[in-house]
């Protein structure tokens, strides 16, 4: 999704919302983003979008120069306006 300003959604301005890590799996890794599907429900309004599964960028990624389907992952949750 764009903003308005046709700033694309992995570039718009975010603010952490989790306090300690979540696990989960990625799912659909497409060389510079893809998807992490959770391993306990997220308590928050958007978290139900796109399957429950949530957005990762390569530039998210601490510790790996990548990821590939099927890791487990530790995660903090971001929100945006996307």
């Amino acid at each position: 999704a764009a903003a308005e300003d046709g700033t694309k959604g992995h570039q718009l301005p975010r603010v952490r919302i989790s306090a300690e890590k979540f696990a989960g799996t990625v799912v659909g890794w497409r060389g510079k983003y893809g998807w992490i599907k959770p391993i306990e429900e997220i308590g928050h309004e958007k978290a139900a979008l796109r399957g429950g599964k949530l957005f990762a960028g390569l530039e998210d990624i601490i510790g790996a120069a990548e990821l590939e389907d099927g890791a487990d992952v530790e995660f903090h949750i971001y929100e945006d306006d996307s």
